[in-house]
């Protein structure tokens, strides 16, 4: 059971979200008339981006201050649109409220006490991303400060942070808490949306298999792994693998290149993955947008496919289409990509169709899409204007993986997807269901092939010139071909005969065998639940590893958005506990993680100056050094801890005391608040504004 300072962050975030679904409720009613479970569940997605998307147009233009007056402009522009909504529509039941709010808290607390189990911020980006958070909420304006690039903003796809960061407010939670419950958020809006998809698509089969098959649907995109984790994992004995020891879960995402090792190494995720490591990262942040542009691309092409007479698509649908384009821009350029080519096809598809095939037809389809694009850009433009993109060039690959790691990796999905669409031109040439079922299909076939075919270009090259790509195609495959595949079974359940049962049956045991990986990602969440240790506290690490350092964090953590604080601290590689005080506070430093500024900057050279520089400050001799470098940056407050006594032989304690007051004082931890009468001059020089 989760400690009662955790259960009671959980439910404030789940009354925010409560709050902000129903607001939104006259707004998807317009979206997805006629559907209760649909345009409930959606509403709470719709609802959370529409009031972060206000709050961080309006503190963009500087009109309002994130800090202090995002949640109440947020919520007043939500309530505005909604208010206009609900003009003329019907009221939805409050039965039907009841029961999926109670389906959706119940997924939601699933999700948050899984990530429960291991809430730890440390490791692999987590420093990063929360980091991101913790700068949104101390931010006036927008971009965000760089918590490792002081004076910089943000240059990366911030606005999931930025949206993170809202919802943390509007629950009122510390951010370590607020961080490891938007796992359980995104987990939830995942599984809902998967469950929205599957039971539209299996609108024509019976109640009960629907249900079913969209309730599969749900637990296989959150909890399944790739077929790897089933042949290398409970098989393993029959594998191939040249590890030489037992299975453990991230090998299913680290496997093509690294067993047997090449010299190409790529990296192939999936949600299962990403919800058990915690990172709060682009590629889940967007998760829930992505798969609702699907759900409405999906609606509409079975809506025309099924009636040939019915309109195409709204203005409502592409206004949303077009607000969630420049979401997923700002969130996740990536999935801007794979979502544009699924648009491309949704029109492919309509087209085709017999009465379709003339040039007048064609016409509006691209008219409608380019609205959409324009829309996109529109509402996406203060992002772009202000963001430098650091991805450089579209390549040619010269590596391809070898089919048969392909089919380990995709074993489960491939089959399901090849048969949907050879159904296409023999079997279900006039079958809506089976054609929308099958333009997913074809969608996840090529984010498999795309990485095969060219990679983008950016400071990873050698072994790893593919793996980003890769990484963020297969992400996105993933998800789309455990869809389709779900739908193919339930198509040919609908049907009935004995023949397409057993088909079904045959393609359901890799499917669903891959939940298996569940086993692997949560071994030890029975004892941690039979043991009442389960938290939401981020901060545990550091109590754990770098106690001296605590009061210093909780320090920097206390003081409000408003003060103008510059940190020093020590600067480092990533992935390790270099910038944790920033990460963890949002106060900037000189620099933090030197890889990741370098691939956001895109300027190795500025990276080298801002390291040397806090390596020179660390191993001052004399003050005038190291007022050169306080007065370089303005920094105001100078960090001595653990990392810094470990990284820096050099460091001189008495030096640095002398720089100023010493307002924290924890063991060999302490925090100086800098004083530039201390110097040399007397006064601050050469600062950087």
């Amino acid at each position: 059971m989760l400690d009662p300072a955790s259960l009671e962050s959980l439910v404030a975030m789940w009354l925010a979200i409560l709050v902000t679904g129903l607001l939104a409720v006259p707004i998807t009613g317009r979206l997805f008339p006629g559907e209760t479970a649909t345009h409930y569940f959606t509403g709470k997605i719709l609802g959370w981006l529409i009031c972060t998307y206000m709050a961080w147009l309006l503190s963009a233009f500087k009109l309002i201050s994130f800090e202090r007056s995002g949640v109440v402009v947020g919520l007043a522009s939500l309530a505005a649109i909604s208010a206009l909504c609900s003009l003329g529509s019907k009221t939805m039941p409050r039965r039907d409220i009841l029961r999926w709010e109670m389906v959706f808290f119940l997924v939601y607390f699933a999700g948050v006490t899984l990530r429960a189990e291991n809430p730890d911020i440390r490791n692999l980006e987590k420093f990063m991303d929360f980091g991101f958070v913790n700068a949104a909420l101390r931010a006036d304006y927008m971009p965000p400060p760089d918590p490792w690039w002081a004076g910089e903003p943000i240059n990366y796809y911030y606005f999931g942070h930025v949206a993170a960061a809202w919802l943390t407010k509007l629950s009122g939670v510390p951010s370590d808490h607020g961080y490891n419950l938007m796992i359980g958020v995104l987990f939830a809006f995942t599984a809902i949306m998967a469950f929205c998809i599957v039971r539209d698509g299996l609108r024509p089969a019976k109640p009960a298999i629907s249900m079913a098959l969209a309730v599969s649907a749900a637990a296989l995109v959150t909890l399944g792994g790739n077929f790897h984790s089933v042949l290398y994992g409970p098989l393993r004995g029959l594998s191939p693998t040249t590890l030489g020891r037992e299975f453990r879960f991230p090998d299913s995402t680290r496997y093509v290149g690294f067993d047997p090792p090449t010299t190409d190494k790529v990296f192939t995720e999936m949600p299962a993955y990403g919800f058990t490591v915690g990172d709060l990262h682009a590629h889940l942040l967007n998760l829930p947008a992505g798969l609702l542009i699907l759900l409405i691309l999906f609606r509409l092409v079975g809506r025309r496919l099924a009636d040939r007479s019915s309109a195409g698509a709204s203005p409502a649908e592409i206004l949303a289409l077009g607000f969630l384009f420049a979401v997923s821009a700002m969130t996740n350029s990536w999935d801007a990509v794979s979502y544009g080519m699924l648009m491309g096809l949704a029109g492919l598809f309509i087209w085709l169709q017999p009465s379709q095939v003339d040039a007048k037809s064609l016409t509006w389809l691209v008219l409608r899409g380019v609205a959409v694009i324009a829309i996109a850009c529109l509402l996406a433009s203060p992002f772009l204007a202000a963001f430098k993109p650091f991805a450089s060039n579209l390549r040619l690959a010269k590596a391809h993986t070898p089919i048969w790691q392909l089919a380990i990796v995709y074993g489960h999905v491939a089959v399901p997807c090849l048969v949907l669409l050879t159904g296409l031109f023999l079997w279900a040439r006039d079958d809506a269901a089976w054609k929308s079922a099958a333009m997913l299909a074809a969608l996840a076939l090529l984010l498999v092939a795309l990485p095969e075919l060219v990679y983008v270009e950016d400071i990873y090259g050698g072994e790893y010139v593919r793996a980003n790509t890769m990484f963020k195609f297969s992400f996105a495959a993933q998800p789309v071909a455990m869809l389709a595949s779900v739908l193919l079974i339930g198509l040919l359940l609908s049907r009935g005969g004995l023949k397409t049962g057993a088909s079904a049956a045959v393609l359901a045991i890799p499917l669903f065998a891959t939940l298996s990986y569940f086993w692997a990602t949560h071994a030890g969440i029975g004892k941690a639940l039979a043991s009442n240790a389960l938290t939401l506290d981020g901060l545990g690490s550091i109590d754990r590893d770098r106690a001296a350092d605590r009061p210093l964090l909780d320090w920097l953590r206390a003081q409000g958005a408003g003060q103008r604080i510059l940190l020093v601290e020590a600067s480092g590689d990533s992935y390790t506990d270099a910038g944790r005080l920033s990460a963890m506070s949002g106060v900037p430093t000189v620099m933090g993680w030197q890889n990741h500024e370098w691939l956001w900057r895109g300027d190795y050279g500025a990276t080298v100056i801002r390291a040397e520089d806090v390596a020179s400050f660390y191993s001052s001799k004399t003050p005038a050094n190291a007022c050169r470098i306080l007065t370089k940056y303005g920094i105001t407050h100078i960090a001595i801890g653990t990392v810094e006594r470990e990284k820096y032989a050099a460091l001189d304690g008495r030096l640095f005391r002398g720089l100023g007051t010493v307002i924290v004082n924890s063991g060999p931890s302490i925090l100086v608040r800098f004083d530039a009468s201390t110097c040399p001059n007397g006064k601050s020089t050469d600062r950087m504004d």
